[in-house]
């Protein structure tokens, strides 16, 4: 995978990052790795960077994607002003997902994403 899913260092979020070459695949893969994460650790917060990803994907994987993200878990996601990721924010909002993209600061992200 071109990227890598992890607990954070002090255990408040999962954090999910992709390099440049990351493609709808490795989604996926961070997908099942994530969920197991959640199921394991019980953290229902994570931090999705995105910025570097050049990747594009078809606009129907990208709704599946985005229809398949767990409404129980809040993402907060460091992404590029690009219109994948705003669809994939709409559709995953639009089926009761807490996501929200973030083209600032990680630490606005994190603010965000820890605010209960």
């Amino acid at each position: 995978m071109r990227g890598k899913v992890e607990i954070d260092p002090d255990g408040r979020f999962i954090r999910a990052q992709f390099e440049e070459d990351a493609t709808m695949a490795d989604w996926n893969e961070a997908f099942k790795l994530h969920a197991s994460l959640v199921q394991k650790s019980g953290i229902r917060e994570t931090l999705v960077d995105v910025r570097k990803q050049k990747a594009s994907a078809p606009t129907l994987d990208l709704f599946e994607f985005g229809s398949r993200l767990p409404k129980d878990v809040r993402f907060a996601v460091l992404a590029r002003p690009h219109d994948d990721d705003r669809f994939v924010e709409s559709v995953a909002q639009n089926r009761g997902t807490t996501a929200r993209l973030f083209f600032g600061t990680e630490e606005e992200a994190v603010s965000w994403l820890l605010a209960r």
